[in-house]
């Protein structure tokens, strides 16, 4: 399997606006992903991305992951928000080693929960579960670029939530995610409450995913027992 690792650009989050991150100004995260296509002939790849910001150090991918790795869209690899891939590696990896992810037709927090595994990604295949057993994991929907640079600025919140720098009273998750995705070039050309329903319809499950590093070892990428 190839695996292609990359920096992603975060130059268009305006951290200078955002509670807690006002001081920080990072460039780049680090990132791998490959494709699923040859397990189930499904085009998405699968995606990292590592606790690792603006690092020269090549052997990032012994970090921990920021949250637990997703389906998406290849990074962009042309135009001025372009990932800058660092080099290419070849692992060897069967659909088991794929996570699990889950996957609620209500996205509430009943039992109406079901998840899918071995790369299987697609509803039909989802197996039966509850919600207590699947929460931790990441869900079925699609990433791009831009969701991929809200969803890090999500997880720096609540990261900074859990150590008390700030109380969750003072964020307005839903407002600081219309502003990335608004700040985004590509986005000049969509219509306000476009964003506002994409970004209300995704957030909350994104809210409700516990940090990655509180996800005991054994569970990460798996449902519990």
């Amino acid at each position: 399997m190839e695996v292609t690792f990359v920096k992603l650009p975060l130059s268009t989050i305006p951290f200078i606006d955002i509670p807690s991150l006002e001081h920080i100004n990072y460039k780049w995260i680090d990132c791998s992903y490959f494709s699923i296509y040859e397990f189930y002939r499904i085009q998405p790849s699968l995606l990292s991305v590592y606790d690792s910001f603006d690092s020269n150090n090549e052997d990032f991918e012994t970090k921990d992951l920021l949250f637990g790795s997703v389906l998406s869209e290849p990074p962009p690899n042309r135009g001025k928000e372009k990932a800058i891939k660092t080099k290419v590696v070849h692992q060897n990896l069967n659909k088991e080693d794929l996570p699990h992810l889950k996957y609620s037709p209500n996205g509430d927090s009943n039992d109406n929960w079901f998840y899918t595994k071995d790369g299987n990604y697609f509803i039909l295949s989802a197996i039966k579960s509850t919600y207590e057993q699947v929460k931790h994991l990441e869900g079925i929907t699609m990433y791009g670029d831009i969701t991929l640079r809200i969803r890090v600025v999500i997880e720096l919140l609540k990261r900074n939530i859990r150590d008390g720098v700030i109380s969750s009273s003072d964020v307005d998750f839903n407002k600081i995610a219309f502003d990335i995705f608004r700040a985004e070039p590509s986005a000049k050309k969509m219509d306000d409450e476009d964003i506002r329903f994409g970004v209300d319809n995704w957030l909350q499950s994104i809210l409700s995913t516990p940090l990655f590093d509180e996800i005991p070892k054994e569970y990460r990428g798996r449902v519990r027992d």
